[in-house]
């Protein structure tokens, strides 16, 4: 008997005690295991067993390794454990969301440029294909590209790289490029190039010691000079057409293809390369300059731009807080505002900025039982015209990954859009210097972090949402603390209030204590004299 017909034999006895199966036969069961992942293993027909009761007993063994039959009891399986949700993501990492509704769709749209597949039928982008040639000559002449080898190390990639896109949305033009191998490639070719030219122009760091020989190698002729002018022309919005989450290709090719430069001597990674692009994009990064790429794997561009701007080893969804769990309405998920946190007592504080840099997503809460008063301290966040553009994706981002890199933009969302109820908070903290905007009124902020929230509805948030939810909860809780910010709201309801009362009591009292103080030094040395 050869040694897979014992092993058949074995299996359809369901004998599963070692110590009866011989040692060799049981190394070649892990290897036939090893070699089948999910135990999804298809039978092949034997021609020397059909017929009679040999076929019936394979239709039924089929039935139970068959592939179909495992995916659907996996999911089945995930789908009633609530501890295994992270298992049933796509496997993809490029996305296009189909819940767009009104001006939110036109926040995803691009503006000068189609990354990855699903923006290209998009008529009216100042770079289209033919535009992105000049991007592959450059990194000919300035870096030595070699393009057959660069296209050859993608086509060993190829699959790997297939698998971020998933397009499962009905596009018809993206299907195609994705399933034509020539088109697949050459989507990759012009896109990453684009991507790395871009890089090095717009770049804080790609304009310093990282780039100084391709500075010194690139002579200033006419073809450069349009080519970088029209970047710069079109700056802004190739910036944000690299954050929008369906305009990306994986990153990884982006990486090939800075190996592929035997030119191109960068000093720091070519994360730190593309992250030099958005330096002067809020929110600021939260990670220091010259870490990126250190043991870290991105997905794409926007990925890398989440990674930076978020703090770390925090905002990670672990599971649903038990005080989430308690909470029927969906009113009561949502922080109260920032006038009724002044009416109890909670004083907010802007955090200031440390080495290494701060979060602007990050936010404290601080009390103390025997103190009635509680501080909240913010980050100043910056609203400016990109604002809503940038957090619609980052929102996008973690919607599909929270499993895997955290939900702070969420709970950072959903805290604002608490606070902000009525434009009075907003006017409130624009006082306290944690919001600035000055293209917006206090009554657009509303609006906007109103918007923002609705993306939240129903997203998991992460534990430290939850703890500082019922710490909030529990100090409001306290009358000793609505006696005092009552008070405060009452007695001093702006701070001109609080310096016009110290400015009379310096006026009563100042003069007084000075003419005690000369009186009684006038006793003292006549008492002297005499």
């Amino acid at each position: 008997m050869s040694r897979p017909a014992a092993l058949l034999i074995l299996y359809k006895n369901g004998d599963k005690s070692n110590q009866r199966i011989p040692m060799n036969l049981q190394a070649d069961m892990i290897a036939m295991a090893a070699e089948n992942h999910h135990h999804m293993i298809d039978i092949a027909p034997d021609a020397a067993t059909d017929g009679g009761e040999g076929e019936g007993e394979k239709k039924w063994l089929r039935k139970l390794t068959s592939a179909t039959v495992n995916t659907a009891v996996l999911r089945g399986l995930i789908a009633r454990t609530p501890m295994l949700w992270y298992l049933g993501e796509r496997s993809g990492t490029i996305f296009r969301p189909r819940a767009r509704c009104g001006r939110v769709d036109a926040l995803h749209a691009v503006r000068a440029v189609a990354i990855g597949p699903f923006h290209r039928g998009d008529h009216g982008l100042p770079f289209l294909d033919d535009a992105k040639l000049p991007f592959m000559r450059y990194l000919q002449d300035q870096c030595g590209l070699d393009v057959d080898g660069y296209v050859a190390a993608l086509c060993s990639e190829r699959d790997r790289l297939r698998d971020e896109f998933s397009a499962e949305d009905g596009d018809a033009a993206a299907a195609e490029t994705l399933d034509s191998e020539d088109g697949f490639l050459e989507m990759l070719l012009l896109d990453s190039c684009f991507l790395l030219v871009a890089s090095l122009m717009l770049s804080r760091a790609g304009t310093g010691d990282d780039a100084d020989s391709v500075a010194r190698a690139a002579s200033i002729n006419r073809d450069y000079f349009i080519l970088h002018m029209a970047v710069a022309q079109h700056a802004d919005d190739i910036k944000l057409d690299m954050l929008v989450l369906e305009n990306q290709v994986p990153f990884a090719a982006v990486k090939l293809l800075a190996a592929s430069c035997p030119g191109l001597k960068l000093r720091h990674p070519v994360e730190e390369l593309v992250l030099g692009c958005f330096d002067d994009l809020s929110p600021k990064r939260a990670r220091p300059a010259g870490h990126a790429g250190a043991g870290e794997h991105f997905h794409h561009v926007l990925h890398l731009f989440h990674w930076s701007r978020v703090p770390a080893d925090k905002y990670f969804v672990l599971s649903t807080p038990l005080k989430l769990l308690r909470i029927k309405k969906e009113s009561e998920r949502l922080f109260p505002c920032a006038t009724e946190l002044r009416r109890s007592a909670v004083w907010f504080r802007r955090a200031s900025p440390s080495p290494p840099p701060s979060s602007d997503l990050d936010m404290w809460f601080w009390r103390h039982p025997a103190v009635p008063v509680a501080v909240m301290s913010v980050p100043r966040f910056h609203v400016h015209e990109y604002t809503a553009a940038v957090l619609h994706n980052l929102l996008a981002f973690e919607k599909h990954f929270y499993w895997a890199h955290g939900a702070c933009v969420t709970a950072h969302v959903a805290r604002m859009e608490g606070l902000l109820r009525c434009p009075q908070d907003a006017t409130m903290l624009r006082r306290r210097g944690v919001l600035a905007a000055t293209r917006r009124n206090d009554a657009e902020l509303v609006a906007l972090f109103r918007e923002l929230g609705a993306e939240t509805v129903g997203a998991r948030l992460p534990d430290e949402y939850g703890v500082m939810l019922d710490a909030v909860a529990r100090h409001r809780g306290r009358w000793v603390s609505g006696w005092c910010g009552g008070f405060v709201l009452h007695f001093f309801p702006s701070p001109w209030v609080a310096v016009s009362l110290a400015a009379a009591a310096a006026l009563i009292f100042v003069p007084a204590m000075l003419q005690t103080v000369y009186t009684m030094l006038g006793y003292l040395q006549q008492q002297s004299n005499s």
